[in-house]
């Protein structure tokens, strides 16, 4: 029978799901049925469902008891007494992908004070050498990086299998010894998660370095482009270093071209970039985690993975963290070798944790205990989290007992759900003679298949097998790793098949408190039916779509298996079987709480029933991502970092005060609302009747000037007693004319007597005079950097007679704050006052600001008449705007806030003020973070003069 007739008979085959029910026994449902020795430790699989627990209805006798591991674990704990480590703001667990992205954030921000955290890296194994560990076949071998394993023995009738999952130990994690490849899946499968798709491509944008790709265009909605100015320098945070192998059609052999077209038969387009749209839908090339080896290094294209030969290796540890541990400036501390016991608690509260120094499990020189008095984030892996959460008391109580660890949380999730990516090859041959000298061993044989590194063309495909809908958004269920060698002198196209969404569960258990035992792992592949129909269903299309289309007719495929097995559903389910293999992507083991189903973890990771624990990790993953596990691994850190830096900024923004919320002035027993109302341009009455409804609406902060000539009118409106005068917070600047220690001493003085009482904040307002009209002062003569030294003496004075509660600047670039700063100031510089806004973001000198804990106050967050409401009417601010269901004017306005800088817009409308002070009780997400960004081509002051031009 030819290839077309018996393809037309595997057409109509399907497989019925397996049968489940809600309850634990009903009619053959019954407890010899779903919890005989022969199914182990998870039960019969005709038994699974979402409700069905072996501890709840098979019992916990039969679970796996290790008891001669906890006696070795009290003897090492009765030889070790309990050191302490010392306390860190924030102690990560695991220096994987995901652990050196959480840690790298946390370690990269600041506290209210300006200070950096102080973070605690935890890593069991040891120092990783990224150039021995760059080749992605040879790395896999270095065995102690894989050390301890964990065994899952199975068996298909009578033949046993056991497989080995082993975790990547050392700091990289597994990211040193994979191969490399990155994809981030379907980026709208996460929204099953709860993450918004939005923020998702936000995070992934950030993760990696901007983007360049010789060959074709980078799209901006999904890549963060390179900036303007020097090759490589961005703005932003470094990202890990990319690289796309994916060679454009006409730059493929002709069996590869026609392969392509083979594949968009079945509703499988081509495409250069996976990930240049919101599915990852489709067949082309791949990125891998490997740079160029230097810091401004920028991802490119390349068309075979051969051409990628001496790239490094890129981790988040690399490329995110290394750096932070070299640096003053911040406090970031990695220990190795560093075996978290278990998670300490106070009450329900994450305290800290308890580790063994070990280089062996046999040897174990210290014990210490390290607090924390923010958080604890556990990112150690799919096999290790659930094991740290149980023996932390975080489980099942009845397991929990039976190991005679006290309860913290009843979470029965915890170690269920483990679920893989399984697959298998499909070999076809063809008659295209092998070119010389390809894949040959070292003998001068040929061989079946090489190394990773001489594919020559690198092609990967995604798809939906069961429901192939062309660019279908979600999850996809197959992915097909295409390998290229030779057998005979001739080509050979090994197609394997990765089966992305196994509905097949497994779990984990703990079998002694030893930390150092490893748990044990019951699984069994295909166990769900639906595993093997899917394969079968993607097989299938293999065979009828694109085996036996006619582009790759003149290559005369010989393709194995037969249309024999093929052809036959019950010999293509026992070769399925007998041939399936694992690929290291586990999932599920601590996975999210979605409505109706159990789980671990929140959509923001931390861990129910407790305080200030979370896990960030692909245990969390409810289903696997519909791509490899590195990249998604490397998400769950940056959402996780996001949430706790985001709910941190809350917390110190959200201290009410009067006039809502505030921030600490450095340096001063002072705090500041971040509302307030600018006067500049409002005298008599009108200033009047401006504050007075200010007043009503909540608002209390004024920020006026000696140049505004409005100072006696405001203090009229002070004195009539709206509000206590303790409530306002009144911000008032002097002018460089009255620069000079005596001159801008008796200005303050002189603006206190004009408003009838003392400054909560006198700033400096320009760092020198603009105006050739206006006198100089008598310092300028010594020059303008001498004034400015002198004038702060004076502001000092009159802080010291409590004239003024603290001081600060106005229009300072940072020359000046460098300058100023060096002259020896007695007491800080509390803020800086400048135009502030997307158009004029001054990441520079933002950047400065917080490295010197400066705060900032931004005018012009609205734009100016001048510009006839353009700003409030751009495309991206409206666009916002309707996203999230507020005007422009607050979503600019949000902008600052939402990065802790203070806004003083300034209007006489009574709704216009209501609307400014509507800015709090909601966010801008980071994608809406992001569609505001002015990248440095389009940026623009609105006003003048440039401050950075003063002398």
């Amino acid at each position: 029978m030819g290839l077309p007739t018996l393809l037309a008979c595997v057409a109509g085959f399907t497989v019925s799901s397996a049968q489940s029910d809600s309850e634990c026994w009903i009619e053959e449902f019954n407890e010899q049925f779903c919890c005989g020795d022969q199914w182990g430790l998870t039960g019969n699989p005709a038994c699974w469902n979402e409700e069905f627990s072996y501890l709840r209805c098979c019992g916990l006798e039969k679970l796996p008891r290790k008891p001669e591991e906890d006696a070795r674990w009290e003897k090492i704990k009765a030889s070790k007494d309990l050191e302490d480590g010392g306390e860190y703001d924030f102690i990560v667990v695991g220096a994987g992908s995901a652990g050196s992205v959480v840690a790298s954030r946390l370690a990269d921000a600041a506290t209210a004070d300006g200070r950096p955290w102080r973070v605690l890296v935890l890593e069991a194994g040891s120092w990783t050498d990224s150039e021995d560990a760059a080749h992605p076949d040879r790395a896999t071998q270095r065995q102690e990086a894989w050390w301890p394993a964990v065994e899952v023995n199975w068996s298909l009738g009578k033949e046993g299998r056991t497989w080995k999952y082993a975790t990547g130990r050392g700091v990289g994690g597994t990211a040193s010894v994979n191969s490399m490849i990155y994809t981030r899946g379907s980026v709208s499968e996460y929204e099953a998660f709860g993450w918004r798709t939005a923020d998702v491509i936000s995070a992934f944008k950030s993760l990696e370095a901007p983007m360049e790709a010789p060959g074709f265009d980078v799209a901006v909605d999904f890549h963060r482009p390179l900036p303007q100015g020097a090759f490589g320098e961005s703005p932003e945070k470094p990202g890990c270093h990319l690289t796309l192998i994916s060679a454009l059609s006409e730059e493929l052999p002709p069996v590869f071209r026609q392969l392509l077209r083979a594949f968009e038969r079945i509703n499988v387009p081509f495409r250069v970039d996976p990930h240049g749209n919101i599915t990852i839908h489709g067949v082309g090339g791949i990125w891998r985690s490997m740079g160029c080896g230097h810091p401004r290094c920028q991802p490119t294209r390349l068309s075979r993975v051969q051409l990628a030969a001496g790239r490094p290796r890129s981790t988040t540890y690399q490329n995110l963290a290394s750096h932070l541990r070299s640096s003053p400036a911040h406090r970031f501390q990695t220990l190795t070798h560093a075996y978290a016991e278990r998670v300490v608690f106070d009450g329900d509260k994450a305290i800290g944790v308890e580790v063994s120094i070990a280089s062996s499990p046999k040897a174990v020189d210290q014990r210490l205990r390290f607090r924390a008095k923010k958080e604890v984030i556990l990112a150690t892996g799919v096999l290790a989290t659930p094991k740290i959460l149980t023996l932390s008391g975080i489980a099942e109580p009845k397991e929990l007992e039976r190991l005679d660890i006290p309860v913290v949380a009843s979470s029965p999730s915890v170690s269920r759900y483990f679920h893989e990516h399984v697959g298998l090859s499909i070999v076809a041959h063809t008659n295209v003679p092998c070119p010389e000298g390809f894949h040959l061993t070292e003998d001068g044989s040929t061989t079946h298949l090489g190394n990773t590194d001489q594919f020559i063309g690198q092609i990967y495909a995604f798809m939906n097998a069961t429901n192939n809908t062309p660019g279908a958004a979600g999850p996809l269920d197959t992915e097909v790793m295409l390998l290229e060698g030779c057998l005979e002198g001739h080509l050979t196209l090994t197609f394997t098949l990765i089966l992305l969404q196994a509905r097949t569960r497994g779990r984990l258990v703990v079998q002694s408190r030893n930390p150092f035992s490893s748990p044990h792992l019951d699984y069994k592949p295909l166990s769900n039916s639906e595993d093997i129909q899917v394969l079968a269903n993607a097989i299938r299309l293999l065979y009828q779509g694109v085996f036996a289309s006619p582009e790759l007719a003149p290559f005369e495929l010989g393709v194995s298996p037969g249309m024999e097995v093929i052809g036959d559903f019950h010999e293509l389910a026992q070769w399925i079987r007998a041939n399936i293999y694992y690929y290291s992507h586990p999932t599920g083991t601590a996975r999210i709480e979605r409505a109706g189903e159990p789980g671990v973890v929140d959509s923001e990771l931390r861990v129910l029933g407790t305080r200030n624990l979370r896990v960030a990790d692909t245990s969390v993953f409810p289903e696997s991502p519909s791509g490899h596990s590195d990249a998604p691994a490397r998400l769950a850190g940056e959402l996780c970092a996001r949430s706790i830096l985001s709910n941190i900024q809350k917390e110190e923004v959200d201290k009410e005060v009067a006039g809502g919320p505030s921030v600490q002035l450095r340096g001063y027993p002072v705090r500041m609302p971040l509302r307030g109302f600018g006067t500049n341009g409002f005298q008599g009455e009108k200033v009047k009747n401006s504050l007075r409804s200010f007043f009503q609406l909540g608002g209390r902060m004024i920020d006026t000037a000696l140049l505004y000539e409005n100072h006696r009118d405001i203090g009229e409106a002070l004195a009539a007693g709206t509000v206590p005068r303790e409530e306002v917070f009144l911000i008032s600047k002097i002018p460089p004319t009255e620069m000079g220690a005596e001159e801008t001493y008796t200005a303050v003085q002189r603006a206190v007597d004009e408003l009838g009482t003392h400054l909560d904040l006198v700033l400096l307002h320009w760092p020198a005079n603009f105006d050739k009209k206006a006198p100089l002062p008598r310092c300028a003569a010594a020059g303008w950097r001498s004034c400015r030294a002198q004038a702060w003496r004076g502001m000092e004075r009159a802080q010291n007679e409590g004239k003024v509660r603290a001081l600060g600047v106005s229009n300072f670039g940072v020359r000046h704050l460098t300058e100023l700063l060096a002259d020896g100031p007695s007491l800080p510089i509390a803020v800086n006052q400048v135009e502030m806004h997307p158009w004029w973001p001054q990441l520079r000198l933002q950047k400065f600001c917080r490295e010197k804990h400066i705060q900032l106050i931004a005018y012009g967050s609205l734009g100016s008449s001048l510009l006839g409401g353009a700003t409030l009417r751009s495309p991206a601010v409206v666009k916002v705007a309707k996203r999230v269901g507020r005007t422009p004017a607050q979503v600019l306005l949000r902008w600052a806030i939402q990065q802790g800088i203070a806004v003083i817009p300034s209007s006489s409308s009574v709704g216009r003020m209501e609307e400014n002070l509507a800015i709090y009780g909601w966010d801008l997400s980071a994608a809406d973070m992001e569609d505001l960004k002015v990248y440095p081509a389009d940026r623009m002051r609105i006003f003048l003069p440039d401050p950075e031009n003063a002398p």
